[in-house]
């Protein structure tokens, strides 16, 4: 898969240099997940627009910005994990739109911001020319690209335009934090759920099982114990997490489509152990 910086999502949105070293914390948390989690990839970047080109700190570019930051130790693992650790290309050594083309995409305000000759655009003509390959851009927080994304949680939808014909209409997924990366490695890399520690005392959160996958279920307004009871789509059957279990005893709880026959315990991974069915178990979904 390739991955790309989004330069363009550095807008001078932070007004702090507080604002602005949150920012840079979040976008290490993500390098680190991509490191550890993603094998097979490609990472892209664009130095010399990032660095020069683009506000980070309002009124300052990145390069100030950076420099602001008073922990030196954070300046020195942000450009350690991202710009050396991952080896990251210069995309534009491998450029394949053209800078004659005009792209442009969709903001949170509605209205289109002209992204050409960015990685914006580089990533865009690569899906047109290869929509096979799986691509994902990493956004700097609460910039205006930050339209969610229908299908994954806390992700965002990157739509673009190239040369103002609808028939060349490229979405693509973005992700701005760490949450929203392993949402999007479950969806669609089929890669773990969220961590959950076995040393804990805390029962899972929904995120960290099998609840996770909306194409296969869909949470319910019903609770049992104070947690969600989820409805499996194919089977109609009751799936929750029992909140008296934590650590290596965590388990989720499975009934049939009326909540009156208690089919068994399931792991956190949605495999079912029928001979932990309990007669006596039932749920209310009236």
């Amino acid at each position: 898969m390739e991955i790309f910086i989004n330069e363009v999502s550095l807008e001078g949105q932070y007004i702090t240099e507080a604002e602005f070293r949150d920012a840079i914390k979040n976008f290490i948390s993500i390098f680190e997940l991509i490191n550890q989690k993603i094998k097979d990839k490609k990472l892209y970047k664009d130095d010399s627009n990032i660095y020069a080109n683009y506000e980070a700190i309002k009124g300052s570019n990145f390069n100030a910005s950076l420099n602001q930051i008073k922990d030196k130790s954070l300046r020195v693992a942000f450009i350690n994990i991202v710009f050396n650790k991952l080896n990251p290309k210069e995309w534009r050594q491998e450029q394949i739109h053209s800078s004659e083309d005009l792209f442009d995409c969709l903001t949170i305000d509605n209205d289109y911001k002209n992204v050409s000759n960015t990685s914006l655009a580089e990533i865009a003509e690569r899906k047109l020319q290869n929509h096979k390959q799986e691509y994902l851009i990493i956004n700097f927080i609460n910039s205006s690209f930050r339209i969610p994304h229908p299908d994954i949680s806390n992700s965002c939808l990157i739509t673009i335009i190239k040369n103002n014909d609808e028939i060349y209409q490229i979405c693509l997924d973005g992700v701005e934090s760490k949450l929203a990366l392993e949402f999007w490695l479950k969806h669609k890399l089929h890669l773990s759920q969220l961590e959950y520690s076995l040393n804990t005392t805390e029962s899972p959160r929904d995120e960290q099982t099998v609840l996770l996958n909306v194409k296969r279920f869909k949470k319910t307004s019903f609770r049992y114990d104070g947690r969600f009871i989820y409805c499996e789509l194919t089977t109609g059957r009751y799936w929750y997490i029992d909140n008296l279990h934590y650590g290596k005893a965590a388990h989720l709880e499975v009934f049939d489509k009326t909540g009156k026959q208690h089919l068994g315990e399931a792991d956190l991974e949605g495999n079912i152990d029928y001979s932990k069915s309990d007669p006596n178990k039932t749920i209310d979904i009236s």
